[in-house]
């Protein structure tokens, strides 16, 4: 039995990444009728796929009921931090973002989704921060140089935001995320913004 529990577990996790929300859903009910492995780690993947879906409600009471059995799973509160995130509650979700990186300071995808939380309230050095530290444990976070481009950009520092999408381009990340033109486009008006605060800067010296 324990055996059918892992493919049911290990397909729902296919399943998630193959885009097939609804499929993973069901190999991960499949694995929790059985009752067998980490029940918490199942409802946290099932939660994610979940939140994909749309199912707020289902989701949330996923989490909560995965950090009953384990109140310092990381999974758990990166997955609740997301879902307040998507629901507007931006501080609860860097608290939640937060907690996650307490219990594991290298997750990557810790950092970078409090990184865009950060973002959503124009705190764009602490952003800049968080997610230079993704990039130092995960450096093919591509979605991090994007990120990190927009930040610098926003603290005009042009120079560092082109470097940034430009290595998001070249890496071709934004194919992989289906962005390329737009980031092409930006870039463009990165160079303009950059020209254009030069002519600022010397017009102040002047």
């Amino acid at each position: 039995m324990a055996e059918r529990e892992g493919r049911y577990f290990e397909g729902g996790l296919r399943l998630i990444d193959e885009g097939d929300y609804e499929g993973a859903v069901t190999m991960f009910d499949n694995a929790l009728r059985l009752g067998l492995g980490d029940v918490a780690a199942i409802r946290v993947c099932r939660a994610e796929a979940q939140l994909a879906l749309g199912a707020w409600a289902e989701a949330e009471a996923d989490i909560e009921a995965a950090l009953k059995l384990q109140p310092y799973l990381a999974a758990a509160y990166l997955a609740r931090g997301s879902l307040r995130r998507m629901q507007g509650k931006i501080d609860d979700a860097v608290n939640d973002f937060t907690t996650a990186i307490h219990i594991e300071p290298n997750d990557d995808e810790a950092y970078f989704n409090r990184a865009l939380a950060y973002e959503d309230r124009r705190r764009h050095a602490d952003a800049e921060a968080d997610l230079t530290r993704a990039l130092h444990l995960n450096p093919r976070l591509g979605q991090a140089y994007e990120a990190r481009g927009r930040c610098r950009a926003a603290q005009f520092k042009f120079d560092l935001a082109i470097a940034d999408i430009s290595h998001y381009l070249r890496s071709g990340a934004g194919r992989e995320f289906d962005n390329h033109s737009e980031m092409q486009g930006y870039l463009v008006i990165l160079r303009v913004q950059r020209l254009l605060w030069g002519l600022v800067s010397l017009w102040r010296r002047g």
